[in-house]
C-alpha cells in the first residue's frame, strides 16, 4: 500500500481514479502497479510532452516507463542525499522533468 501513495501522491483522487478506469479498459485482464497509474495520469496531464533536452516518456515503451518510474527516478531520489552522487542525480530528475528539493536547487 505505501509504494501506491508514494507513487501516487500529488495527484487528485479524480485523476487517479481516471487513470484506473482508462487503464482497466486497456488491460482487463492484468492488475495495475502504481507505475501504471502514474504513467496515465502523466500522459493524460500533458507532462510528457517533449522538451529540449528533456527525456520524452511519450517514446518509453511500456516496460521502459514502468523501469523509470520504480526504478530510475526512485534511485536518483536516493542518489541526492550522497554528496559524491548528486550532480548526477539532479541531471536525471532534471532530464526527466522531476521536481528537484529546493534543498538541492544550483547544487549540479
Amino acid at each position: 500500500m505505501m509504494d501506491w501513495i508514494k507513487a501516487l501522491s500529488g495527484f487528485s483522487q479524480e485523476q487517479i481514479g481516471a487513470a484506473c478506469e482508462q487503464y482497466l479498459r486497456q488491460e482487463p485482464k492484468r492488475r495495475p502497479a502504481p507505475a501504471d497509474i502514474r504513467i496515465f495520469i502523466l500522459e493524460t496531464r500533458g507532462t510528457s510532452e517533449s522538451k529540449a533536452g528533456r527525456g520524452d516518456r511519450t517514446k518509453l515503451t511500456h516496460d521502459e516507463a514502468k523501469l523509470l518510474y520504480e526504478r530510475v527516478l526512485p534511485a536518483a531520489q536516493r542518489m541526492l542525499l550522497t554528496p559524491s552522487l548528486r550532480e548526477h542525480a539532479i541531471k536525471t530528475l532534471d532530464y526527466w522533468g522531476e521536481t528537484i528539493p529546493e534543498q538541492y536547487r544550483g547544487q549540479a
